[in-house]
């Protein structure tokens, strides 16, 4: 265990408004808005809402099961496709 400080390094950028319109710093002096009023990740008022993908764990499932059974029969497929090369193979192999 070190007995020495860590360095600490601390920077931040200052943007300095002169004469800044009333409305603007009408805005920037509000305070921050209540958010404890909205649960975490809530979305139902977000002005993007519209756009969101509806989720459904249990479509996604479907879907994963569905891409799985697919990946399944291809390998079944091709595993077919190899015994049946490999059986020709051997048919035509010199003794």
């Amino acid at each position: 265990m070190s007995t020495k400080k860590p360095v600490v390094v601390e920077s931040y950028d200052e943007i300095v408004f002169t004469e800044p319109p009333e409305s603007f710093l009408a805005r920037v002096t509000l305070p921050p808005p209540d958010e404890s009023k909205k649960k975490r990740g809530d979305t139902k008022d977000h002005p993007l809402s519209p756009w969101f993908l509806n989720f459904s764990e249990a479509d996604e499932l479907l879907q994963l099961v569905a891409a799985r059974q697919q990946v399944q029969a291809h390998i079944a497929k091709l595993r077919r496709q190899i015994s049946l090369t490999d059986g020709q193979n051997q048919q035509f192999k010199p003794l």
